[in-house]
């Protein structure tokens, strides 16, 4: 195995933490911004079953991970105004984190918890209760709350709805006005800090050593699930928990499907292989696609629409100015290949926002602000079945999608370092794989 001075500053990096200051200053950021008689309320996310009595792999709710740190089931983060606070004489804590307490039964079988007094000791809560006692605080602060910001509105959350939900049954909400926590997290995720950034490059560069090294596997024969397994054994490799999202890696007609992920074909001779995978690193997740010749060398057809594309992506990079829009972008991207005649078959979006979810929080016609994380992602699909199409053109599907920062200096290619024009995957695919044989 052959490590490379990347992959030794990558395997190095990832010893370090995130620091516990930066959580509690975002929790004090919203905390002087809740006014009058007022409360946060943010729940984490279940545990989903599989089937039977096997769960799904647990992640935190993205906002309470963002004001919290904290990374196991069962949690509720609770943040209560001054004035509130006054009003209902509980005590001198403005923010609770209620969570699981220990029980060394269950430890055998699900690992060690951090407890109440892991959750003050490593993640620096003042107060920390166990998740039982806060059904009886909400009902106490119920009474004299007039504005409860909670997660449970989003129509994305998964969080514990029946705790709140059940308590709030029980009384008159008249007097009450109910918001989305995310009045507050969203803006202050939209903007990412020197630190975000460093975490995202990280989720970038890792996945981006694992389509190096899919490049170098993939050849006729294998199945789409064997270039799958090769790209998430890098991340795993370089220290990520999970895949930021299901990995598509869609050969021949696949590549034609936007969100495969059965990802169980055997590739043939002169397919495109499209894969758009990212790495998690430390909950910020990458998103980068690139389609390249499972055979090696691009055919005519095939070179044709991949530059069409790459020349898309460049395009729009070079738009990009503070306080346009993703909507502002996707017209520049639907323009330029619609000249070419191929607009229809750019059949979605030209990018999102990324950071702790794959599609991060913002809208279509958010602003792109200095701190901004987005993609660009143009891309041409055409059916097998579409007689529509010129003969050549059928059956090919490429999308090619980078990470970029907006600066104050303008827009940056976070994912620079991963090869995307023709020569350099062709040169890339002629070499032996590395890591894996």
């Amino acid at each position: 195995m052959k490590i490379t001075i990347l992959s030794l500053i990558l395997l190095i990096s990832s010893l370090l933490p995130q620091s516990v200051e930066v959580f509690s200053q975002r929790r004090e950021t919203i905390l002087q911004q809740l006014h009058g008689h007022s409360a946060m309320i943010l729940f984490t996310a279940s545990i989903h079953m599989r089937n039977g009595d096997v769960g799904f792999d647990f992640r935190p709710d993205s906002d309470y991970w963002y004001l919290t740190g904290h990374d196991e089931p069962g949690g509720i983060l609770m943040m209560i105004s001054k004035d509130l606070l006054s009003a209902t004489n509980l005590d001198s804590n403005n923010e609770i984190l209620f969570v699981l307490p220990r029980n060394p039964k269950i430890e055998v079988w699900t690992g060690r918890r951090l407890g109440i007094e892991g959750v003050k000791r490593e993640l620096g809560f003042n107060s920390s209760e166990p998740v039982d006692s806060f059904e009886v605080r909400l009902k106490n602060l119920l009474p004299s709350i007039d504005t409860l910001y909670t997660n449970i509105t989003s129509p994305n959350r998964s969080g514990i709805p029946v705790i709140i939900t059940d308590i709030l049954d029980n009384y008159d909400l008249t007097n009450i006005v109910q918001k989305s926590v995310g009045d507050f997290t969203h803006s202050m995720r939209h903007v990412k800090t020197d630190e975000e950034v460093m975490f995202l490059q990280k989720a970038i560069d890792i996945t981006g050593e694992a389509l190096k090294e899919a490049m170098m596997l993939t050849k006729p024969g294998l199945k789409e699930n064997n270039i799958e397994a090769a790209i998430e054994f890098i991340y795993r490799d370089f220290g990520c928990e999970r895949p930021g999202f299901p990995s598509i890696i869609g050969s021949g007609p696949n590549s034609t499907i936007l969100h495969y992920i059965k990802n169980n074909r055997m590739m043939e001779e002169g397919d495109l292989l499209l894969m758009d995978v990212g790495a998690e690193y430390n909950m910020y997740t990458a998103d980068i696609s690139r389609t390249i010749p499972v055979n090696g060398r691009y055919s005519e057809p095939q070179a044709e629409l991949y530059s069409y594309v790459l020349e898309a992506q460049q395009t729009v990079f070079d738009s990009v100015r503070v306080g346009m829009t993703i909507k502002d972008l996707n017209r520049i991207g639907k323009e330029y290949l619609s000249e070419r005649g191929f607009g229809k078959y750019f059949i979605h979006g030209i990018g999102h926002w990324l950071g702790l979810d794959v599609h991060d929080v913002g809208g279509r016609q958010t602003a792109i602000k200095t701190g901004s994380v987005f993609t660009i992602e143009p891309g041409i699909y055409i059916s097998e079945d579409d007689t529509t199409a010129d003969e050549r053109y059928r059956g090919i599907g490429i999308r090619i999608e980078d990470v970029v920062l907006m600066t104050e200096d303008g827009p940056v290619w976070l994912s620079k370092r991963i090869p995307k024009k023709i020569k350099e995957i062709e040169r890339i695919m002629r070499r032996k794989a590395k890591r894996i044989r």
